[in-house]
């Protein structure tokens, strides 16, 4: 059985059931007599999480579901990882090896993050998503969150966000979007994150966070990041997909780009150049990993 939603008190199912039947195989769980999350499941998902270093939530998400079923060698070979073809060949190759000493769910977020970015080094013809002032990339609902003809103009004319799309960038975005018949995503970088974590059940469909937020409340300090980490800096957040490259919504002239770590530069697609960013302050191994 695979884990298809996260599983919570008062949820029922086939899903549940087999959660109750391991914990009581496990000795956290007295018996399991019916299919419902009830408050002695709740009980019992919190100490054994609390026994196998996992966020202590009374939740079962992909990282519990795994430690409660963990996969075995019997189960056949792992799935080579391989990252989108559109991510040029010398980023590509860096990013596949470091995406093989990684778990499944590390290496599929950073695979998700790279559909939606464009390699600068590689492919400057058109952005694969914007960045869109406090959207998230995916819904609530787990959807993308594709910058629709209405959705996009829905944005562009809030005035409190007009400084993040002046200066061309509207005029950009709308070409660009126009020309895509209007199939780009969009969110900002605490949002392309956020949507990451919703889309992967690392956290709740519900979840929200800002940049700040994600790296002080949910990641301890890291010196040695991996795929899967979050790099920072006050105010904005990206995501470390290994190789030496991070994955970050930039701002309304680059959108979602992939970055070198140690040399953060971006294609400004207004005035048609690379530019220069400062280096990040620090990076957070997420604690719900």
């Amino acid at each position: 059985m695979e884990l298809t939603r996260i599983l919570k008190r008062y949820r029922s199912g086939a899903d549940v059931k087999a959660v109750k039947e391991r914990l009581v195989e496990l000795g956290y769980l007295s018996k399991a007599t019916h299919s419902m999350y009830g408050n002695d499941t709740y009980r019992a998902v919190k100490a054994f999480q609390a026994a196998n270093d996992l966020d202590v939530d009374g939740m079962v998400g992909p990282l519990t579901w795994a430690a409660l079923f963990p996969v075995s060698a019997s189960d056949g070979p792992v799935k080579p990882v391989e990252p989108p073809s559109h991510i040029g060949a010398t980023a590509r190759q860096a990013i596949k090896l470091a995406l093989s000493q990684v778990s499944s769910l590390r290496a599929d977020i950073c695979v998700d993050a790279l559909k939606h970015c464009v390699d600068p080094y590689a492919d400057r013809i058109d952005l694969r998503s914007f960045y869109i002032r406090g959207g998230n990339l995916y819904n609530k609902d787990l959807t993308p969150n594709v910058m629709t003809a209405a959705k996009l103009n829905s944005y562009l004319r809030r005035a409190d966000y007009a400084q993040y799309y002046d200066g061309g960038r509207d005029a950009m975005m709308r070409a660009q979007a126009l020309r895509s018949g209007y199939t780009q995503t969009g969110a900002d970088c605490s949002g392309g994150v956020v949507g990451l974590w919703r889309k992967h059940k690392v956290k709740s469909s519900g979840f929200d966070a800002s940049a700040n937020m994600l790296y002080s409340s949910y990641c301890v300090q890291t010196k040695n990041p991996k795929p899967g980490d979050l790099a920072w800096r006050s105010g904005h957040i990206g995501i470390v997909v290994g190789g030496g490259y991070v994955v970050e919504w930039i701002g309304g002239a680059y959108g979602c780009q992939l970055t070198k770590i140690n040399d953060r530069r971006a294609y400004n697609y207004v005035d048609k150049r690379m530019h220069r960013f400062s280096q990040w302050s620090a990076f957070g191994n997420p604690k719900a990993y």
